[in-house]
């Protein structure tokens, strides 16, 4: 039995950006619109805040609103401003990357980067991985992905993930690939989902788990990875019906734990 792991950069779009903040099938900005909307404003401003400071636009505009109308927090317009004008910096930077104008969006993401907000460094990371309108750099791309990974940002953990196990920018370490698999796939990342359940299905830099391997290639396949759904089958060949039953029933009771 051959199990592969998936080593590509995900390319970012308008249809999937907004899931960066997470990275997990849970969506926190409805947990917060949730709580605005029935009136609890401290609920509110407590998940719209770091969702904000990552970079997630919607939330940087339900704060802006929120500090305009004095709801959970005193009026200020001068605040209110501030995350309206940074709304509009995301929007302009993500549609200048999706419509390929790469050096525009590297332009305006970089010094959003540089203060430290996990969405930027994502971007950035991945424009220098991808090679996007710059030599490819995997040195720097794993820098930045790095740090946005580091801020418990999904998909960069996941990047990091390859990078280590395929030696791009940095020595190749399987064990630092398991570690940063490990802890994407925690929030729900599906790639590393994937990933990670081939090396426990190897016995590579941890010891062979069949059942965790089944239980985590089950969770990737519902998650759209069609070769998981394959190598889980793959797998039920050298298993007891006694581990493939324990291995479903870990899966179904199974929920990603974000990282706060």
């Amino acid at each position: 039995m051959v199990f592969r792991s998936l080593g590509v950069f995900a390319q970012l779009s308008a249809a999937v950006w907004l899931a960066l903040a997470g990275g997990a099938l849970a969506d926190p900005y409805e947990d917060g619109l949730l709580a605005y909307n029935r009136g609890d404003f401290a609920t509110a401003l407590k998940v719209f805040r770091p969702l904000a400071e990552s970079g997630d636009v919607r939330a940087e505009n339900a704060l802006g609103r929120m500090y305009a109308r004095g709801e959970g927090v005193a009026k200020d317009f001068a605040e209110a401003k501030l995350w309206f004008g940074r709304a509009t910096e995301q929007e302009r930077a993500l549609s200048a990357y999706n419509s390929g104008d790469f050096a525009a969006a590297l332009r305006m993401y970089r010094p959003l980067a540089d203060k430290g907000q996990i969405l930027a460094e994502y971007i950035v990371g991945l424009i220098y991985a991808n090679g996007q309108g710059v030599a490819q750099d995997y040195a720097e791309a794993m820098k930045w992905h790095r740090k946005a990974a580091e801020q418990g940002e999904a998909k960069a953990q996941f990047s990091v993930g390859v990078m280590y196990f395929k030696g791009l920018g940095v020595a190749a370490d399987r064990a630092e690939a398991f570690k940063w698999y490990r802890r994407a796939a925690n929030q729900g990342n599906a790639t590393a989902i994937y990933n990670l359940a081939a090396m426990y299905a190897k016995g590579e830099s941890t010891p062979a788990d069949l059942v965790t391997a089944r239980m985590l290639y089950s969770l990737a396949a519902d998650r759209g990875i069609k070769a998981a759904a394959e190598a889980k089958q793959q797998l039920a060949a050298s298993m007891s019906r006694e581990q493939i039953a324990e291995a479903d029933k870990r899966a179904a009771e199974w929920r990603p734990k974000p990282e706060h």
